[in-house]
């Protein structure tokens, strides 16, 4: 009983420190800026909230040129409240909102869906989620890992990946919720892969699912990860298939409100919102420049993540055939990722699409500390490489702005960065 009130007590004070870590990192910025949460990108993920739950959709009623004021994230034509981002970011962020709405007039904030009220309930939001994740990672881990190992992995990932930067910094971004939801969908795998499961189960995977999507249309390349894990038959599908009829209709549900939304602001159910902006690298994808790019690339701001790929030999001793595939999967997404035509994705911090996918690139990185760590001559080594790339990844983090606008090859830009003092 007592080590249970110990656990619980760390836990919340973990909520609590990355609670005032991120209230405190924003207090300073203000809104209607770039470093704000209601900005640019994130400010057309926000923008249904507003718009359902104080102005009806109907775009006279916004404050006056809200849409410039918070960096274009959304537009306001022809009348209608238009943004190219799905809903789902806003979806999971309408509990805070919904509180925040009700309690800005006692703390003396508009009530308008835009004063800094609103702003800290998404600083809020996504540390909660980002918990939340931890949580359902973990029991995923436990599955393969020892409990010590599981944590031990848990706060390399969160201190040493770009994990921490979204959910601290920049918490109005997607990644922090579509990383919840992937955490979500591979601990509930194995309790649909049998059909004598209570249907609950598979009407909450319908819903992760249907929420994967709408959070971000091309996180669908991530629902393939279940067969990895959950090796299945067809057969199987053909015996379950009331269940999976199931699931079916749950995603539905939660697709159907997005398509009301384009049939409102573009005329139509089913709409390409991003216009011309698509994977125009396909026949010349930018991998180098992805993975090691001054400009946001993967193992130059997240060098912990070649850890994660020499633990995949350590995974292929245990489990070979699902290393193997998850080996497959990582540059599959790579390709994908650089086939986008901003291939650096803009102001982010490093190579933000990988983000959500850590929730599954963690289990290789934990059979390699499981294997290594006991032996004697691997562990100094290992204990200090990951001490390193964890104080680099915060120093980086600490340092950033936002933006890189050296090139894309400019070295002495980023040993600027790195060496400079924190900002």
């Amino acid at each position: 009983m007592r080590v249970s009130i110990i656990k619980i007590s760390i836990l919340f004070l973990f909520l609590g420190s990355t609670v005032f870590l991120t209230l405190n990192r924003h207090s300073k910025s203000g809104i209607q800026n770039y470093h704000s949460e209601i900005w640019a990108d994130k400010a057309g993920y926000y923008i249904y909230l507003p718009s359902l739950f104080i102005y009806n959709f109907q775009a006279e009623l916004l404050p006056s040129d809200i849409d410039l004021k918070t960096g274009n994230g959304f537009s306001i034509k022809d009348g209608k409240i238009k943004t190219k981002y799905t809903y789902g970011v806003a979806l999971m962020q309408s509990p805070f909102f919904i509180t925040c709405h009700y309690f800005s007039k006692y703390f003396g904030y508009k009530d308008d869906g835009f004063s800094l009220l609103y702003h800290k309930s998404i600083d809020i939001s996504a540390v909660i989620y980002s918990f939340f994740s931890f949580i359902f990672l973990y029991l995923f881990l436990i599955r393969y890992l020892s409990k010590k190992v599981s944590i031990f992995t848990l706060i390399c990932i969160y201190l040493g990946s770009s994990i921490f930067y979204y959910s601290i910094f920049d918490t109005g971004m997607s990644h922090i919720y579509s990383f919840f939801l992937f955490t979500c969908f591979i601990y509930l795998g194995p309790f649909v892969s049998k059909h004598n499961q209570n249907k609950i189960f598979f009407l909450l995977f319908g819903l992760i699912i249907g929420l994967i999507i709408v959070v971000r249309p091309i996180n669908i390349i991530f629902l393939p990860v279940f067969f990895i894990f959950n090796p299945h038959k067809f057969s199987d599908i053909k015996n379950n298939i009331t269940n999976f009829t199931l699931v079916a209709v749950s995603t539905l549900i939660v697709i159907i409100p997005q398509l009301i939304y384009w049939k409102y602001s573009y005329g139509s159910y089913f709409h390409y919102s991003y216009g011309d902006e698509g994977f125009s690298n396909f026949f010349n994808p930018k991998l180098l420049q992805l993975w090691f790019s001054t400009n946001n690339g993967l193992f130059i701001y997240n060098p912990l993540i070649i850890l994660v790929l020499i633990g995949l030999f350590y995974f292929s001793k245990v489990a070979r055939n699902k290393s193997l595939l998850i080996s497959i999967y990582f540059f599959i997404i790579s390709f994908i990722f650089s086939a986008w035509h901003d291939w650096s994705y803009g102001c982010s911090y490093g190579c933000r699409p990988y983000v959500e996918y850590y929730s599954i690139l963690a289990l290789p990185f934990g059979f390699l500390i499981d294997k290594l760590y006991t032996k004697f001559f691997f562990k100094p080594v290992l204990v200090f490489l990951i001490i390193i790339f964890i104080i680099y990844n915060q120093k980086l983090i600490f340092s950033y702005d936002g933006c890189w606008y050296a090139g894309i090859w400019d070295w002495s830009e980023l040993f600027k960065l790195i060496l400079n003092p924190i900002k």
